[in-house]
């Protein structure tokens, strides 16, 4: 189990990272970070549909980023049942004052 948690962790990592470089290189309406991945240079290397590449790449990065966190939040978390303060003693109660 252990080794799949370990696995998912690397997923997750790797989706992240992958996410966040679909979202800068994505060509904004104006301005932005599109600029640093050299629109035209983006355009010739994945072609006239970048723009497209983009969007499904992200719609899929997240959906996969999604769909791991929550198959490591439910690996990994462990059930309690009860109360959180079940085992806690009873406060003591606060030392009267006299009145002035």
């Amino acid at each position: 189990m252990n080794i799949l948690i370990g696995f998912l962790y690397v997923v997750e990592v790797a989706a992240c990272a992958l996410l966040v470089l679909a979202v800068m290189l994505q060509k904004p309406k104006e301005g932005g970070l599109g600029g640093l991945g050299g629109g035209s240079a983006m355009e010739a290397a994945l072609g006239a549909d970048a723009g497209n590449v983009l969007i499904k790449a992200t719609a899929i990065l997240g959906t996969v980023f999604l769909l791991n966190t929550l198959l490591l939040v439910r690996l990994t978390s462990t059930p309690k049942s009860g109360s959180v303060v079940s085992g806690e003693a009873p406060a003591a109660p606060a030392a009267e004052q006299p009145a002035q």
